[in-house]
């Protein structure tokens, strides 16, 4: 496939349907990936003020989630599908943007500024979290998908250009440190990380990797709920399936309630 944000090989490209050449967006091709702005970020965003998906408990988020779009998206995080791979690229879209955030925390100035904003306690059990969990962002981030240059773009392209290298990831590790992954994303245990996403997320990255991590948390506890699985928790092993099989594919193509948006992860 092209890369998390085009076809999968094999998928139709045909246009959108249309009615007196007018697209019709409420019968649009029905397509498993996503355009840029069929995303989480785009979707959740609301330029007006706060987005209501803050106060909504992850079973009432996971099904509007789930819920096709007009454009042609079956959905708006390829977490919500039943596909092994596509849960891999939407857990990419996950670990890629909440490891940049934590990178971002150990910045000298960030860091000056959290240890003047939060309590003592909390800089220190941030910051504990961080070095615990980061190596296990960077091994399971799968490196980002190129395509093969053809026609006009193959002839403006590099002529040094190198095939790109597939991941050399061992299942062994990719199991351990997906495990890791899976225990941030459990809602019983107090994250600071989560915490200062969720704090920050008015915009920028902080607001994409808030909502993304919140996709993946809803993936986790709901991610089979509408699959007829019977049991709508995902299982750390097809967690650490989904992970794999992204990795697999190389780069050979890239607890909130209704009634309060406040958790654990503040307190203490």
């Amino acid at each position: 496939m092209a890369d998390d944000f085009g076809p999968a090989e094999g998928m139709p490209t045909t246009a959108i349907p249309s009615v007196d050449g007018k697209k019709k967006g409420a019968q649009g091709e029905k397509r498993t990936w996503l355009k840029v702005f069929e995303t989480l970020g785009p979707q959740l965003l609301n330029a007006y003020g706060e987005a209501g998906y803050g106060k909504q408990d992850d079973a009432t988020m996971w099904k509007a989630m789930s819920t096709p779009l007009k454009s042609g998206a079956v959905y708006i995080s390829e977490l919500c599908s039943k596909d092994e791979e596509r849960r891999g690229i939407g857990l990419n879209r996950w670990i890629h943007p909440i490891s940049m955030f934590c990178k971002y925390q150990q910045s000298v100035e960030v860091r000056k500024q959290n240890a003047y904003l939060l309590k003592e306690s909390m800089f220190k059990e941030l910051y504990s979290e961080i070095d615990d969990v980061l190596p296990a962002l960077e091994y399971c981030l799968a490196p980002r998908k190129t395509t093969a240059k053809q026609g006009a773009a193959s002839l403006r392209s590099s002529a040094l250009a190198a095939e790109a290298p597939v991941s050399t990831k061992t299942p062994e590790l990719l199991d351990k440190h997906a495990k890791r992954l899976y225990e941030l994303l459990d809602t019983s245990k107090v994250s600071r990380i989560r915490m200062l996403a969720t704090w920050q997320s008015a915009a920028g990255m902080s607001f994409i990797a808030g909502v993304h991590h919140r996709g993946a948390q809803c993936f986790r506890y709901h991610g089979n709920s509408l699959h007829g699985e019977g049991k709508a928790t995902v299982s750390l092993e097809d967690f650490q399936k989904a992970i794999k099989v992204r990795h697999s594919i190389g780069d050979g193509g890239i607890g909130a309630t209704a009634e309060s948006n406040t958790s654990t992860d503040f307190g203490g």
